[in-house]
């Protein structure tokens, strides 16, 4: 019977010391870890990492180091992640050296590295080796255009558009420029994977576009007229121009 009162101190002593520990611990003396793990980190830093990574990029331009910058943070979908990111800069309504950093990065990152460039070496002196020949400049035709209402787009009037291969394949990293009246702007396919790698889109305000196929033979698309958005979208009854989708294939 002596046996109780003991064990009933011993356990009241533990619990003390424990909730003692915990206050040094987490209040007075919390750890500090160093050279800690990228992959480690919270969500909210990483999307920071990201952001220095895409930055240190555009300094640089040295896509390795980029390539092996994101791989220790250990994403599961990379692309998704920029692609989030470059979502968010777009939403301030501003082009912020962020944003163009980060679509810079990720149109990049499209090419795999096998692909890219090689650094020019000094080569001893011989027989002038044949020329390689150029590759060749795709040719891009319009196949689709369709006009968008207010039905399709409710709230924010869109160009959408879908570049593909002879083949009728998504075509990733395609180039479109897009010009109005008072500016001009570029989108790349690619940068919206869930809707398909050779999908691009573009917020359009009110006014008529113009669109062309970047670094490609592709005849210039015009009279993109987008409205405002109708009062009464069933009374418009389609009228209203809220967007465009257009389609490119290669020849």
């Amino acid at each position: 019977m002596a046996r109780g009162p003991v064990t009933g101190a011993g356990l009241a002593g533990l619990t003390i010391g424990f909730i003692v520990g915990l206050i040094i611990a987490w209040v007075l003396w919390p750890v500090e870890f160093t050279n800690a793990d990228p992959a480690d980190l919270r969500s909210v830093y990483k999307d920071d990492y990201v952001r220095m990574i895409s930055a240190a990029f555009e300094l640089d331009s040295d896509l390795g180091k980029a390539r092996q910058r994101l791989s220790r943070l250990k994403l599961d979908n990379p692309a998704q992640t920029i692609n989030a990111l470059i979502a968010r800069e777009k939403q301030t309504g501003k082009n912020s050296p962020a944003q163009t950093a980060l679509t810079r990065l990720a149109q990049e990152l499209s090419v795999p590295p096998t692909a890219q460039r090689a650094s020019p070496s000094l080569t001893p002196s011989g027989p002038t080796p044949t020329a390689t020949p150029t590759q060749p400049v795709p040719v891009f035709q319009l196949v689709e255009r369709i006009q968008l209402t207010c039905q399709d787009e409710p709230e924010t009037a869109t160009l959408r558009f879908f570049a593909r291969d002879a083949k009728g394949q998504d075509l990733p990293n395609v180039g479109i420029e897009i010009r109005w009246s008072s500016g001009d702007d570029t989108v790349y396919t690619g940068l919206k994977p869930e809707r398909g790698v050779g999908f691009a889109d573009y917020e359009a305000a009110p006014s008529e576009y113009s669109v062309t196929i970047l670094n490609a033979q592709s005849a210039s698309v015009s009279n993109l007229t987008v409205g405002p958005a109708p009062a009464n979208c069933r009374a418009d009854r389609g009228a209203t121009p809220r967007g465009w989708k257009l389609i490119f294939q290669q020849k």
